[in-house]
């Protein structure tokens, strides 16, 4: 399978370490409008341009990866889609739900798979925390705090403060952290949150620097705190359901339960940004999507409740907590 990574600061340098240790996949091209960074793929071995259009001229990649920070995502994902390759895109994909559906729609039209990299469904808590929850029963709450003292950098040869500027980055530490959450939540539950409520700490006006949402699920509730004003690192997530419950701070796993209490040890999320013993789970997903064309839709349907999600947290934030519906179906 040929790749072509789009993007080649810190996630796109971390995916192609993560696929050069994939069998059956070449990475054929580097996008980077950075000199330096294209310099840096070259030196790796990778063919590097500017421009999506420039390698279009010259490959036709079967799958694009977009490594890009999110104010480029959309028309990344698109000028891929429309070239004929497959995509895999950072998250958000979108963080608008007009964008999320006109993604979506260009997926459908390309007839090629849009597949959001939403990695920590494969991540060692996420696995614990379905574990959790099939034995537990529904959950009736979750809780994710994730503490940090600021935000992470980029690469230096492009904009390392990229997060903080929110024409590149889109919002603040929601979309950066808060993705993750949104769409962590969606599965445990199994269902599209109700209504979403929030309330911000900005920086600056539409860049929040600390929020805290609450998902009011049919079944339950997921409340959501994030901050890159913190007093340290760390992370910490929680659910409760009718017959037991689990508590994961960092690298350590509290389960109670009818027959007691049990610790268990797993890798933490704190001790890397990029997570790339991760990827080959989700790479396999998405290699397994490709096969199943009728599968393509639930990413979609990811991507999009995901968005909206986002899009009415800020909302709700911007009118003092006021919780704001969601669509349904």
């Amino acid at each position: 399978m040929k790749v072509a990574i789009a993007g080649f600061g810190v996630a796109g340098a971390a995916r192609l370490s993560a696929y050069h240790r994939l069998a059956g996949v070449d990475v054929v091209a580097v996008v980077d409008p950075s000199q330096d960074r294209r310099e840096t793929a070259r030196q790796a071995g990778v063919r590097a341009y500017p421009t999506l259009a420039e390698l279009s001229a010259e490959h036709a990649p079967d799958v694009v990866d977009v490594c890009a920070p999110p104010g480029h995502h959309r028309d990344l994902t698109l000028a891929a889609l429309a070239s004929g390759s497959h995509v895999i895109c950072e998250k958000p994909v979108a963080f608008r739900t007009a964008d999320a559906l006109d993604l979506a729609e260009a997926s459908r039209r390309a007839g090629r798979l849009l597949y959001p990299a939403h990695n920590y469904l494969f991540s060692p808590m996420m696995r614990l925390l379905e574990e959790c929850a099939a034995g537990a029963g529904t959950p009736r709450t979750l809780s994710f705090r994730i503490e940090r003292q600021t935000h992470a950098r980029g690469n230096d040869a492009y904009r390392p403060d990229w997060r903080r500027d929110l024409e590149i980055a889109g919002g603040g530490i929601l979309l950066d952290h808060g993705s993750h959450c949104v769409y962590m939540a969606a599965r445990l539950f199994g269902e599209r949150p109700a209504k979403v409520s929030a309330v911000a700490r900005w920086q600056t006006e539409g860049l929040d620097e600390a929020i805290d949402v609450r998902l009011h699920f049919p079944s339950g509730t997921a409340d959501i705190e994030l901050s890159w004003v913190g007093d340290r690192r760390t992370n910490r997530y929680t659910l409760a359901g009718p017959t037991s419950s689990v508590a994961i701070t960092d690298g350590t796993a509290v389960l109670t339960g009818p027959g007691g209490d049990e610790e268990r040890s797993l890798e933490s999320p704190t001790q890397s940004s990029t997570h790339e013993d991760w990827f080959a789970d989700l790479f396999a997903d998405f290699t397994a999507r490709l096969a199943r064309p009728a599968s393509w839709a639930e990413p979609l349907h990811d991507i999009a409740s995901t968005a909206e999600a986002i899009e009415a947290a800020y909302t709700s934030a911007r009118r003092d907590g006021q919780p704001v519906p969601l669509r349904q179906g």
